[in-house]
């Protein structure tokens, strides 16, 4: 395919965890089918962009900013005093790169980048991947002249909003068109705590380690603990050497790993995303704490769809999550119904339709 000629400058702000940062990535590697492009990020020295930009062929700033929403009184101070020295670079970025278009992908990175691209009017487009977004998108949303949001739900938040699902990376695309590599034994079950890992999860599996021993030549459990959990988890799967466990601190292959999985545990951020183009079954514990308890609603969106089963941190027993598990495990029809019903909530390449939207849009 021949790609125009104009060479064009995008920055794309945000990230801290994969679930803002990887659809960044889709957007970024879609945008290289259709132009000549310099695509630079924008993120913080702590978040997954630090480890994650530079493995790949973009550039990455970063700024020093951090959140004030449920943080204590002196991480509030901490973070104000740090705001104009990330206004400051914030501003030389976008005077120095001088950029035909900015998008914001949420995260800490975003606000100040967006804020000020708003400023100096330059074409600035929000990728919202919750069902309810946060404060820096329900607040900037009412500026950008693009939103792109996952579900119809949020789009009277925003000022232009369209509604596309969300990106997803291109190898979770391909795996989602592939023939599964599930065999019907062992059910493969997969805990997921997203790129840090989740104490809770990892907490409340383990105390259920004794029952899922009982049922240990059923199953077989990938679980990825984080790096703070990991020592721990491995040492109390050592005490049941009959369960088949697999313990990671990352998974670096989203993709065969959906692609071998009969049910996820996880988190209910834009991983949601990436369960309902791959269509599989899972149990959703959304963080209580998520800035306008946007987890929660992503969760409430698949289980109102019939495709997935939302147990909240307050619920979190050992005894109803075991009970959980075992009846999906002991209901394969449950299963399939449910994995369709995750399939039907997907509407194709989101990243696709964001690309072609801007390009036309905005006349790049």
């Amino acid at each position: 395919m021949n790609k125009p000629s104009q060479h064009i400058r995008i920055i794309i702000a945000g990230g801290g965890t994969g679930g803002h940062l990887f659809p960044g990535l889709s957007i970024a590697e879609e945008f290289q089918e259709h132009r000549t492009c310099d695509i630079r990020f924008v993120g913080t020295s702590r978040g997954i962009e630090k480890k994650i930009i530079p493995k790949t062929e973009f550039k990455l700033y970063t700024i020093p900013v951090s959140g004030l929403y449920r943080v204590g009184f002196k991480r509030k101070i901490t973070t104000l005093l740090k705001l104009p020295l990330a206004l400051f670079k914030s501003l030389w970025i976008l005077l120095s790169f001088r950029p035909h278009l900015v998008i914001g992908i949420g995260g800490y990175a975003s606000g100040p980048v967006l804020a000020l691209a708003v400023l100096l009017l330059k074409k600035t487009v929000i990728q919202e991947q919750n069902a309810y977004p946060g404060m820096t998108n329900r607040i900037l949303g009412k500026y950008v002249r693009l939103a792109f949001i996952p579900f119809s739900q949020s789009k009277h938040l925003f000022k232009n909003p369209v509604i596309v699902g969300n990106p997803i990376r291109k190898a979770i695309i391909s795996a989602a068109s592939q023939k599964s590599k599930r065999t019907e034994k062992p059910f493969k079950l997969t805990i997921v705590g997203g790129s840090q890992g989740a104490h809770i999860l990892n907490k409340t599996l383990v105390q259920i380690l004794p029952r899922l021993n009982e049922i240990s030549n059923r199953i077989n459990i990938v679980h990825q603990t984080g790096e703070n959990d990991y020592q721990w988890v491995r040492a109390e799967y050592e005490q049941y050497p009959e369960i088949k466990a697999d313990i990671k601190v990352f998974i670096d292959d989203m993709g065969e790993m959906y692609q071998t999985t009969h049910l996820l545990i996880c988190r209910a951020g834009s991983m949601v995303n990436e369960i309902i183009a791959m269509g599989r079954v899972s149990i959703l514990i959304p963080i209580a704490i998520s800035s306008g308890n946007h987890q929660k609603e992503n969760a409430k969106t698949m289980v109102t769809a019939g495709a997935a089963i939302m147990i909240e941190e307050k619920d979190l027993i050992p005894q109803l999550f075991y009970e959980t598990i075992k009846d999906l495990i002991l209901n394969p029809s449950k299963i399939t119904t449910m994995e369709q019903n995750a399939k039907a909530l997907y509407s194709g390449d989101s990243a696709k339709k964001i690309v072609r939207t801007i390009l036309e849009s905005f006349e790049l």
